[in-house]
């Protein structure tokens, strides 16, 4: 392997942890329109999801970690929440990756619908319980709301964007080409 090989082969397995911290930094870009701060589509939970099923390789247990804690300490919420819940949503997607890998995109979306509800009510409560304060869940729906919305163009372009770099080194396999 010769030394263009080798950065070609390390920007390929960067790939997915680049694409998760740009989306980490885009969510915490605070909003300036009002009622809306609080409704920013889970981009990051997103990227989790999708990599956890066509990408797994790319994104293990200890980098969706340290990418929920990323989260918390960005966002100011309990430490933790959002590493144990990325750890879940990863964990469960690879578990179930052949009920969801290879099927047609509504199939995949609303087994995202289903993850990512499961992933909003478990940071919703776990943030309750640990902040000893009940929390509107209000916002919470509506956040759940807005990243259903957002999921079939985020999921494009995330598939696109890390495809794209791996067929320009090599032909993907038919289910990494389903992937986006």
């Amino acid at each position: 392997m010769n030394a263009f090989q080798r950065i070609d082969h390390l920007g390929r397995a960067a790939g997915p942890a680049a694409i998760l911290l740009l989306l980490i930094l885009l969510n915490a870009v605070p909003l300036r329109v009002p009622y809306l701060s609080t409704a920013t589509p889970l981009l990051p939970l997103m990227a989790v999801f999708h990599f956890g099923l066509f990408r797994p390789i790319h994104l293990p247990n200890w980098l969706a970690l340290a990418f929920g804690l990323l989260i918390d300490v960005i966002s100011g919420g309990p430490l933790g929440v959002n590493g144990l819940v990325f750890l879940c949503v990863r964990y469960f997607v690879e578990a179930n990756q052949r009920f969801l890998a290879d099927k047609p995109f509504l199939f995949v979306w609303f087994g995202y619908a289903l993850v990512s509800a499961g992933a909003v009510a478990a940071t919703w409560a776990l943030s309750a319980l640990l902040m000893w304060r009940g929390i509107d869940p209000r916002p919470a729906v509506f956040q759940y709301l807005m990243s259903l919305a957002f999921y079939p163009m985020a999921s494009w372009i995330i598939g696109r964007s890390h495809n794209g770099a791996v067929a320009r080194g090599r032909p993907s396999s038919s289910r990494n080409a389903r992937a986006g």
